[in-house]
């Protein structure tokens, strides 16, 4: 499995999957709905649909939707004398009750057309108060599921009976991304997957240039060192948001990733165990071994590859080594970003500048890198092949 990871490996027994949309995927920067990008993550939940998966998904976007909708109205009934007067800020209870309905219509046009059934199911906090409900809730999901129906659920802002359902963060859930956990741990689901406008949890906020993405989340060693940016710029969380649902939902046995849902194709390259976003694991703390375990594993790995190499025929071979060097030509930005990162570390950890230097990848090593791979890949294949014999005496 090309650019699989093996901590990943566990995605293989995934069923039932949760997808958390935020409001930054599903919104352009003014403000308007990002119709391609929902057309996109649509078609994404359609084929995991068709393949089998039991999808269910937890959108956020009503507000934004209805706030747009309503300045829209509003200007379009005031005065020239109405618009210079100090504009009051519209109420986000008001503004969720009419993007509701407008966000659900995109939603069950796109799937339709894909010939997808979907369903709404609004939720407030204190529903889950109620044993009774979580029960219906189940066997509901349950049944649309049976039925190949996509359950899409949102918080009804509407008629949240929080004091500020905007800023307090107190309750069962608090936000659709806490709500995301909830369900995940309610629903059994074997995947939650938290869609954001950046690729994954990055060490700082993503656009300091020192910051680096974090593939596997530790509790023991990130948490202290991640530094969060400003909250999201149209949703009500943001990173630490989706952190604090991750932590949550992994800890009680439910695998997180938070990767971008703005990024071609990400729903599909997480399932197949590609290493993209930052995964949240209840295991991931022992994923890190001790130095000697660590070599002696990679010895005992590469020699049972070299047995299974010489298996192989010479085509098979020539095959492998030609998709690498088109893996390293393909990948090349990545592996640079990853060597700056090794640079940085080499400078900070005091690194002999001699040592530095041999780490640092020079301009146009990687092609370079690729063209003597094929050449490899080109030359007459000699295992198997018996280049020179001696018969020595034996004597009884």
């Amino acid at each position: 499995m090309a650019g699989a990871d093996l901590n990943r490996s566990f995605m293989k027994d995934v069923k039932r999957i949760i997808i958390k949309v935020g409001t930054a995927v599903i919104t352009r920067n003014d403000g308007r709905l990002a119709l391609g990008r929902i057309g996109a993550l649509c078609e994404q939940v359609k084929d995991l649909n068709a393949q089998g998966y039991e999808v269910i998904m937890v959108t956020s976007g009503a507000v934004g939707v209805g706030r747009q909708r309503l300045r829209y109205r509003k200007l379009v009934n005031s005065s020239f004398a109405d618009l210079q007067k100090p504009q009051m800020e519209l109420d986000g209870k008001a503004c969720a009750a009419v993007g509701q309905s407008g966000l659900m219509a995109l939603y069950d046009m796109l799937f339709t057309q894909l010939d997808v059934s979907s369903s709404q199911l609004l939720v407030t906090d204190s529903d889950f108060d109620n044993s009774n409900f979580r029960e219906r809730l189940r066997e509901t999901v349950e049944s649309l599921l049976e039925l190949r129906v996509i359950p899409i659920f949102n918080e009804n802002d509407a008629i949240s009976t929080r004091k500020a359902p905007y800023e307090d963060s107190s309750g069962i859930f608090w936000d659709n991304d806490s709500l995301a956990g909830l369900l995940a741990l309610e629903l059994k689901a074997d995947l939650l997957v938290l869609l954001s406008d950046v690729d994954g949890l990055y060490s700082g906020p993503p656009s300091e240039p020192s910051s680096k993405l974090i593939h596997t989340y530790i509790k023991e060693k990130h948490y202290h060192e991640i530094t969060f940016g400003d909250k999201s710029r149209v949703g009500r969380g943001g990173m630490t948001a989706k952190v604090q649902a991750a932590v949550w939902a992994s800890t009680g046995g439910v695998p997180v990733v938070i990767t971008s849902g703005c990024a071609s194709q990400s729903l599909v390259k997480v399932l197949r165990g590609e290493k993209i976003g930052t995964l949240f694991h209840k295991n991931a703390s022992l994923w890190e071994p001790s130095k000697d375990t660590s070599v002696r594993e990679m010895a005992v790995a590469a020699r049972d590859c070299s047995r299974r190499l010489q298996n192989l025929t010479s085509e098979e071979r020539k095959k492998i080594l030609v998709d690498v060097a088109d893996a390293l030509e393909a990948n090349e930005d990545l592996i640079r970003s990853e060597n700056e990162a090794d640079l940085a570390a080499a400078h900070e950890a005091g690194y002999e500048s001699a040592l530095v230097s041999r780490l640092t990848l020079k301009p146009g090593k990687i092609a370079s890198l690729a063209k003597s791979v094929r050449t490899l890949a080109n030359m007459e294949d000699p295992i198997n092949e018996i280049l020179k014999r001696t018969e020595v005496s034996a004597y009884i």
